[in-house]
């Protein structure tokens, strides 16, 4: 997204904020409803567990693709180049792809006028359904995919005999032993725009949101830079992990914000400890230049903290990961990685605008696995 002609970009220095201190979530009622939806796909006897080994396992998770028909209101549009590059690159480095909702933009578009627009894309992504590397997720923007029907007669002649699911469980295992489990869903279930009320949220999106976009050409998702749990909807998912008795770590998307734990975030200094150090400094007659750096520090630090409101809640127990989407309004994209026994947060394309990802963050995911096995369940709140 641009600002005044400058690019926003997602680093790694953004991703190192400090920690907030973590609080007991008080399960309101959006909370309930959320984890009612969440825990009726984990429990639903289609979805499916598979068994992965923590040494071979190669798996690219990106969502929230939005591909839509190549018009002013297609967020997907100007994301497609770093979305290519990703997928070709996933496909020569043997990954496997979760396209994990919200892949095709149906309230907006007819699925004719997605598939038609972005045949090239589909085909590419039929590569891996042709190698037996590709899983295909419903979410609510393209809940169309949970018919059987609609996916026979508008995504097999891409991936024949693809099955979408809604929702996935690995158990992630080393040298036989179980490690844990993870829990790949969209993340919409229990919503009532998003999944109960669907059916009413579609048209007014398709005839008053989508006209709009067009007429003013405008993308709907800022890149984010913050991937700690601040927003309403995070906050439930997190939660439901957190207290769900089978210790899953939640992979989703729908949010279109990425959300990742850090093992060992760097420590940015607080508003507090640089005035502190800028009057201390300025007490001792230090050097204009130092003074200036200093100044400049604190007050972009206190403006950061002005616009970001109240302060995020730690992710402890490491329980849920946010894939952020693939639909970005400066055309970047992200994507959780599963590889080399770690998982990572990347952007597509790097730093220098070239067709390779830039790692923001990543953590050992046994270590991931095994915090969220030995936590306790959270204490109810009073």
């Amino acid at each position: 997204m641009t600002d005044q002609g400058m690019t926003i970009r997602i680093t790694a220095a953004d991703a190192a904020r400090s920690e907030a201190v973590s609080e007991p979530v008080r399960p309101d009622e959006y909370q309930q409803s959320i984890a009612h939806g969440l825990s009726k796909a984990f429990d639903d006897q289609d979805t499916q567990e598979e068994q992965v080994d923590l040494a071979t396992a190669r798996i690219a998770i990106l969502s929230d693709q939005h591909k839509g028909s190549r018009d002013g209101a297609d967020d997907f549009r100007g994301c497609e180049r770093a979305y290519a590059a990703a997928l070709a690159y996933y496909l020569e480095e043997g990954f496997r792809l979760f396209a994990l909702g919200d892949v095709e933009e149906l309230w907006e578009c007819s699925a004719k006028e997605v598939t038609r627009a972005y045949k090239d894309i589909l085909e590419l992504e039929g590569q891996f359904h042709a190698a037996k590397r590709y899983e295909r997720f419903f979410g609510n923007h393209d809940l169309q995919w949970s018919d059987p029907q609609e996916v026979s007669k508008h995504l097999h002649p891409f991936f024949p005999g693809l099955r979408v699911r809604q929702a996935l469980k690995l158990e992630v295992v080393r040298g036989g032993d179980r490690l844990g489990l993870i829990f790949f869903a969209h993340g919409h279930q229990g919503t009532l725009d998003s999944d109960r009320w669907a059916w009413l949220s579609k048209p007014v999106v398709r005839h008053v949101w989508r006209p709009l976009q067009r007429k003013l050409n405008m993308r709907s998702t800022p890149p984010s830079r913050d991937f700690k749990l601040r927003a309403r909807h995070d906050l439930a998912m997190y939660s439901w992990a957190r207290s769900h008795p089978a210790k899953p770590v939640l992979i989703a998307g729908h949010t279109h914000r990425p959300v990742f734990w850090f093992s060992q975030a760097k420590q940015k200094e607080s508003v507090a400890d640089l005035e502190r150090r800028y009057a201390e400094r300025r007490a001792a007659q230090a050097e204009p230049k130092e003074l200036a750096e200093l100044h400049s520090k604190l007050e972009f630090a206190k403006a950061e903290e002005r616009e970001k409101g109240p302060p995020p809640m730690a992710i402890d127990p490491p329980c849920y990961f946010n894939t952020g989407c693939c639909s970005f309004g400066d055309g970047d994209i992200t994507a959780i990685e599963i590889a080399d026994g770690v998982i990572r947060l990347v952007r597509w394309p790097d730093d220098n605008d070239d067709p390779l990802p830039k790692g923001i963050v990543e953590a050992d995911l046994a270590e991931v696995l095994d915090l969220v096995g030995r936590a306790g369940r959270p204490a109810a709140p009073h």
